[in-house]
């Protein structure tokens, strides 16, 4: 693997000695023994955290990349100012200190024709979560969609297929819509109506035409169109077999990552709007369209994904306006195999991050389930929003909540390529990756960059608890404090990676801190 070489692992000296019963060689000898990435599929029901196969809590911090055009997925080929997703990208990521990417999977990408699948484009998202792989990177398949379909100046569900004239005439190529239709309105209410009061002219595909209308909606509104309420209705309701659909895909992406180390999860639909809203106006109660629409649809999915997989992670989102989540369950009710997935924006959050993050602490714990916030402003903006950035990390540190930022393309100055040191910073923090016990709390300071720990061992995990330190973060190094003395043996098996090997000799829980400052 290339996020580990054994053969250029530094040994750190242990404080003073090396804890009884623990010997250098054994450090060594576990990677030696453990050379991959860590199989994730697991979570701990009481403390709401997500474990991986040696028992560890993992936390991840990570970003986004979501192709929202077509060819639907991003180039392998880095340059300056290009949304890429590539090696060099992957280089970038691991550099910076992330462990996670949730990557786009573009149902109009993968399913342009009913029930025909793109395998070129299912294996070009497969090539580029193995570079992941081999930069110790994680991924969340993510299914994005964002005001559901090109025909309401959004993306996510396939929009149409090319079909040949009939045979024998010279009828060119014609479009056919098998997702959203035409008819599913009259006219007069088609989109973007009400926002506008009267709809778009759209060309032979049905997409809005000139393309230029979009900019004049504000296109989170246009989840309030009756048009885009209509369509997700038709979703969840399984019109025409549109929701069995949706879970075949998820059956077909299942198949494809079952056997993939790195996939942390399967994100079964980005930001879900609640349904037609229009038809029943409860739905935008917060919490009602958790339970009334989409816990079926989910679920729906998520039967199809165990055909094939049993084992990887279901990772679930409620509705965008939620304060506390509306689900009477988890999908299939196994929260030990399930993770909710949410984001924080403001708006339309209306309260603190602190706030939503001890909203989510309730709903983890009334469902027994982790979550995992996998969407937050992390991009450029002016003083206030580059305050609440900083805060967020703050908080999400305090609440021990793993988090991706939106998204990694915001990272870059378009003009030179490189990244703003505002948001660097911020990406290279560090954290624990992975807990070998119990973790209690940490924190990282940016100002004086010292990062601190503490957790309660678990004597039956022989895996070593593992801090991501970016080295751009600590250009000099750093030193490491532990108490008790000689609890661990200090390891690095990486230029970003400390390990901590708990002493065989404790036999017992016991509670430990790491402090750990630049030099």
């Amino acid at each position: 693997m290339l996020f580990v070489s054994i053969t250029a692992a530094l040994l750190l000296a242990v404080l003073d000695t090396l804890p009884a019963g623990m010997q250098a060689q054994d450090a060594e000898g576990w990677y030696k023994a453990h050379p991959g990435m860590a199989r994730i599929s697991q979570v701990n029901q009481d403390t709401h955290q997500i474990v991986d196969e040696f028992g560890r809590t993992r936390f991840f911090h990570g970003t986004n990349v979501v192709m929202k055009e077509p060819p639907w997925y991003r180039p392998f080929e880095w340059a300056p100012g290009v949304s890429s997703f590539g090696e060099q990208d992957v280089q970038n990521l691991h550099a910076l200190g992330l462990n996670i990417v949730r990557l786009g999977h573009s149902w109009a990408g993968a399913e342009p024709v009913r029930g025909q699948y793109n395998q070129t484009f299912l294996d070009i998202m497969k090539k580029q979560t193995k570079l992941a792989e081999d930069y110790g990177l994680y991924v969340l398949v993510d299914v994005h969609q964002d005001v559901l379909a090109r025909q309401f100046c959004g993306h996510g569900v396939p929009d149409v297929s090319r079909m040949r004239g009939p045979v024998g005439t010279a009828a060119t190529d014609m479009a056919v819509q098998w997702f959203v239709k035409e008819d599913w309105v009259p006219g007069w209410k088609m989109y973007p109506f009400p926002l506008k009061p009267t709809p778009f002219p759209v060309d032979n595909k049905g997409f809005p035409s000139p393309q230029s209308l979009c900019g004049t909606v504000d296109w989170s509104l246009s989840y309030t169109s009756a048009a885009v309420c209509n369509a997700f209705g038709r979703l969840y309701n399984n019109y025409d077999g549109l929701g069995d659909a949706f879970a075949a895909y998820w059956k077909k992406l299942a198949s494809e990552y079952v056997e993939t180390t790195n996939v942390v999860g399967y994100n079964l639909l980005n930001e879900p709007w609640v349904g037609d809203s229009m038809a029943d106006p409860t739905l935008l109660v917060p919490g009602v369209a958790d339970h009334k629409v989409l816990e079926g649809l989910w679920n729906r999915a998520a039967k199809q994904i165990r055909t094939v997989d049993n084992d990887t992670l279901i990772w679930f989102e409620g509705a965008t306006i939620d304060i506390l989540s509306g689900f009477n369950n988890v999908p299939l009710g196994d929260g030990s195999k399930s993770v909710h997935s949410f984001h924080y924006y403001s708006p339309p959050q209306l309260s603190s991050i602190s706030t939503t993050l001890n909203n989510r602490r309730k709903d983890n714990e009334r469902l027994r389930t982790a979550g995992v916030l996998t969407e937050l402003t992390f991009w450029m903006g002016e003083n206030q929003q580059m305050q609440g950035l900083a805060d967020a990390m703050s908080a999400t540190d305090a609440h021990m909540v793993s988090w991706i930022g939106w998204a990694y393309e915001n990272l870059y100055n378009s003009t030179s390529g490189q990244p703003y040191p505002e948001l660097a910073k911020h990406y290279s923090r560090g954290y624990p990756a992975a807990v070998a016990g119990t973790p209690n709390s940490f924190s990282f300071d940016e100002n004086s960059g010292t990062f601190k720990l503490q957790f309660t061992s678990d004597p039956n995990i022989k895996a070593p608890t593992e801090i991501i330190l970016p080295p751009s973060t600590f250009p000099n190094g750093y030193k490491v404090q532990v108490s008790p003395d000689g609890s661990v043996l200090q390891y690095v098996p990486n230029k970003r990676t400390l390990a901590l090997f708990t002493s065989s000799s404790i036999k017992n829980t016991i509670n430990i801190s790491a402090t750990v400052s630049p030099r």
